[in-house]
């Protein structure tokens, strides 16, 4: 049974990279999904295609089928309408699983999102704590944040003791097979397939100095192996670089990798009016404390690295739309 890990959500981007890491490591994995198999994991699993909240799995999940329950199923569009799908899905269905690990020994692992904090009021890393404070932040900018701040504060509040969890407040994660997220994909990702595709990027006319906190998929996935490894207080963590990378930044590294592969041409950049932006995130920065200290030596990243991974990301595009 200690080998044995439930992904939720295994068909999404961070489902798949996420199963292929507990494939690598030998675990036994049973992905879920409502998706069928995307067909290029790295090795078979056992794939279940059923809502998380089905009492087939919640009956396993608390049977003690499971070590681990890493959950990223839910709905992660930030234009989702407020109501009981979205609060049913992302906020009391996670509850119910919640329950179900706490009756049969499973650790969890959920998704929560850094869209939590909405705007920040000052330009430095936010701690988990500060997310109730207005001096330092706005809170939830759109029901799909409320909604997982929502689940966060319940897991706080229910959970103290009695069940074996971590909620993770994802930043922007970017990395290889994110395109099918669509217009949910990182702005780094939109900004990159941009450039190498079109040799263009458009940009919001009041963003240039706007900056986000990214955080590569695989540092994610290895971070949740770690976290189902190695015992953590049950705790809300959050989970991104620690530091942030301006549009302006990201907008030199495509000019200068599209001036590599297409010579003298010059990026196009054009800007455009922001017509949400009174719930525009224009800074996200992780303070990190937190996950440092109740795991050591967890994967990290460094300016250099997201920059690298950028380039990576930028290369790969321009191959894959190449005619």
């Amino acid at each position: 049974m200690s080998s044995r890990v439930l992904v939720t959500g295994a068909a999404g981007f961070i489902g798949r990279h996420t199963t292929a890491v507990f494939q690598r490591a030998g675990y036994q994995v049973t992905a879920l999904d409502l998706r069928p198999d995307p067909g290029h994991l790295a090795e078979p699993v056992r794939w279940l295609r059923m809502p998380f909240t089905s009492r087939a799995v919640l009956d396993e999940v608390a049977a003690g089928r499971y070590r681990t329950v890493v959950h990223q199923a839910g709905i992660s569009d930030t234009r989702a309408m407020a109501g009981p799908e979205l609060d049913d899905t992302n906020t009391h269905g996670v509850l119910r699983l919640a329950e179900a690990c706490r009756t049969g020994g499973a650790r969890l692992i959920y998704a929560s999102s850094h869209s939590v904090y909405g705007t920040l009021h000052h330009r430095r890393p936010i701690p988990e704590h500060a997310d109730t404070d207005p001096a330092r932040c706005s809170g939830p900018l759109n029901p799909y944040a409320a909604s997982k701040l929502a689940l966060d504060r319940r897991m706080r509040s229910r959970y103290r003791t009695g069940l074996d969890w971590a909620g993770l407040r994802y930043t922007n994660v970017f990395g290889p097979d994110e395109t099918d997220k669509g217009p949910m994909a990182s702005i780094l990702s939109q900004l990159l397939r941009s450039a190498a595709g079109t040799g263009e990027v458009r940009l919001f006319d009041d963003s240039l100095t706007a900056a986000r906190d990214y955080i590569p998929v695989e540092t994610v996935a290895a971070t949740i192996l770690q976290l189902a490894q190695r015992q953590v207080p049950a705790a809300v963590y959050n989970l991104g670089a620690g530091f942030a990378v301006s549009f302006a930044e990201i907008t030199q590294w495509c000019a200068r990798l599209h001036r590599e592969t297409a010579g003298e041409a010059p990026l196009r950049v054009t800007l455009v009016p922001n017509a949400a932006a009174a719930a525009y995130q224009y800074y996200t920065c992780a303070e990190m404390t937190a996950l440092d200290t109740a795991l050591p030596g967890r994967p990290t990243v460094s300016f250099k690295d997201v920059e690298t991974r950028a380039a990576e990301l930028f290369h790969a595009f321009g191959t894959r739309e190449a005619p």
